[in-house]
This record gives structure tokens, C-alpha cells and sequence, in this order.
């Protein structure tokens, strides 16, 4: 999809110099229009040109927040994006999936900054050539007590990381702490992954309400889907009571494909290959494929649609 080059200083907050200087770098593809001949941007290579960032959040645990992340690194690696991975939950889960308990401990986490202010780009580790990752681990936890304004202190620091990178997934832990407050201020997107059931809706209803409070102080955010997660299912009747809600409630955002019942969920973590390369033509993975080419349409080609 072609833009004008005012509709692509709108959408990326750049200007129009730098957009022009991505053009002539090849880093965006570009065309002028045959009857006005004005330059025309490709909508979709302008976006991968700055980093996203990306949340997955709910104050619920067990819903899939981590299996998301997992997942949708696969699947941005394998378009061949570069991807930054940042475990802000103490458990470390996101962490441990691809890094042994020995890397962890002897290497820089997250904590190191948020203790002694190590540099981030210390603390970052090298998992392939696209795909690095910033670790939590136990020591976190200390940190829950951080107030907005130190947050909102450290927001430059990461800014510049993640200029790194493509895309950047943010991985909360289930509650409303510092870290989960604090992947709220760093996100444009926040994915909020639901089971159909009664607690994990309510749950849901309290976390999109904070959501909304904290985002008032993010300029940068856009928008926010809740991802319905068919895999863990209870009683049939239930489940499809409760999709139907999600789904016809108009005051919900929520995406039109879901997380479906496939092994490769709960293989992923633990594998160290991409449920691309371990399942290529299993029928789970192709509805996983279909989510996250969803996910990925909302983020690059329908950005800035009002």
C-alpha cells in the first residue's frame, strides 16, 4: 500500500528528511504517484523501519501471555524481522525458554539495570541473528515497589535499545506491579489473551480498565486486542458461552482468529526449534499462522486508520 509521504510523517512521527533519507537508503520502498508525481511511500517497509513494540498482558495467570511471546517470536523471526524479547515477570518463564538456568545466572538480566543502571545493551543476549533477549530473573521481584515517576525515568534508556530492533514483545507478569505497569508505558500494542471461562473474563474486564488508566501516560501507545485462547477449554457449553460474549461485546476489542488446541502450544517451550520448523504442516500451527498474520495486518498495514 502506497502513502503520501504526509500520511507516513503522521503514522511514524518522523520527518519528512528522515522518511526521504529511508527512501533513498532502499530501506523503503517508494514510488512517485504517474499523475502528480509526488513521492509515495510503501506503507508496510516505512513501519519496519522504526521499532514496534509489543504487550502481552493480563493481570490473570496461566491464560498463555508467555506462550503468545514465544510464539510470535517464531513468527516474526521467520519473516526475517529482527526481534528483541524483554521479560519484565520475575518467574522468568520467557527467559528460561531460551536461555539454560547457568546463562542466566552468570550473565546480566534486567535487574542489573534496575539495580545498579548496567547498560542495557550489557544485559541483552544473542539467541540467533534475529532474535536477542533481555532476561528477568527472581531478583525483580525487589523492584515492585517503583513508583510511576521512576518509570517514566527509565523510558529514554529503553527507547534507545530499541531502536536496535524491529520489533520489540514484552512479556508481564499476571498482575497490575511496577514491571506490568512499566510494559504498559513501553508498548504501541497491547494483546490481552483470554480463556472463555468466568474468572479469566472478569479478570480480563479489571485488566482492560487498568489498561486504560495507565496508557494516559503513554504517548506512544495505538491500540489494544484481546486474543480469545481456545486451547485451554473447560466445559464446551461455557466456552462458547463466554466467546460469544467476548466477541458481541462492542465495548471489547478483541482479534477474529484465536490461540487454537494444537500440541505445538504446549511444546513450544520446550523446544529450541520455531513451531515453524517443528510442526510444518500441522493444522494448529496454520491457525496460529492465521492469528498472528492477523496481528501482523493490524500492526503494519492498518496502522493509522482512523
Amino acid at each position: 500500500m502506497l502513502i503520501p509521504i504526509k500520511e507516513a510523517m503522521r503514522i511514524t512521527g518522523n520527518s519528512d528528511r528522515t522518511i526521504r533519507d529511508w527512501t533513498m537508503a532502499g530501506q523503503v520502498a517508494s514510488e512517485k504517484d504517474e499523475v502528480s508525481g509526488i513521492l509515495q511511500v510503501d506503507k508496510e517497509s516505512l513501519l519496519q523501519a522504526v521499532p514496534t513494540a509489543v504487550t502481552m498482558y493480563n493481570q490473570k495467570g496461566g491464560v498463555g501471555k508467555t506462550s503468545l511471546t514465544v510464539m510470535l517470536s517464531d513468527y516474526f523471526v521467520n519473516r526475517k524481522l529482527k526481534v528483541l524479547l524483554l521479560d519484565l515477570d520475575q518467574q522468568g518463564n520467557l527467559s528460561q525458554t531460551f536461555l539454560d538456568y547457568q546463562a542466566i545466572r552468570d550473565n546480566n538480566t534486567l535487574y542489573n539495570y534496575l539495580e545498579d543502571k548496567t547498560p542495557l545493551a550489557k544485559c541483552v543476549m544473542k539467541i540467533n541473528d534475529n532474535l536477542d533477549i533481555l532476561p528477568a530473573d527472581l531478583r525483580i521481584s525487589r523492584k515492585d515497589n517503583l513508583d510511576l515517576d521512576f518509570l517514566v525515568a527509565m523510558l529514554p534508556d529503553f527507547a534507545t535499545l530499541f531502536k536496535k530492533y524491529q520489533v520489540i514483545l514484552i512479556d508481564c507478569p499476571p498482575s497490575l506491579s511496577a514491571m506490568s505497569k512499566f510494559g504498559l508505558l513501553l508498548t504501541n500494542y497491547v494483546f490481552i489473551p483470554v480463556i472463555p471461562e468466568p474468572y479469566s473474563y472478569d479478570g480480563m474486564i479489571e485488566t482492560i480498565n487498568n489498561l486504560k488508566r495507565i496508557i494516559k501516560f503513554n504517548e506512544n501507545f495505538i491500540d489494544y486486542r484481546v486474543i480469545i485462547n481456545s486451547h485451554e477449554q473447560r466445559k464446551m457449553s461455557l466456552h462458547e458461552n463466554y466467546v460469544e460474549a467476548i466477541k458481541n461485546d462492542k465495548k471489547i476489542y478483541s482479534l477474529v482468529q484465536t490461540i487454537p488446541t494444537s500440541v505445538a502450544v504446549k511444546e513450544r517451550p520446550l523446544s529450541t526449534k520455531t513451531i515453524f520448523e517443528s510442526y510444518p504442516n500441522d493444522k494448529g500451527v496454520k491457525k496460529i499462522e492465521a492469528l498472528f498474520d492477523e496481528i501482523y495486518d493490524l500492526i503494519y498495514l492498518k496502522r493509522g486508520e482512523k
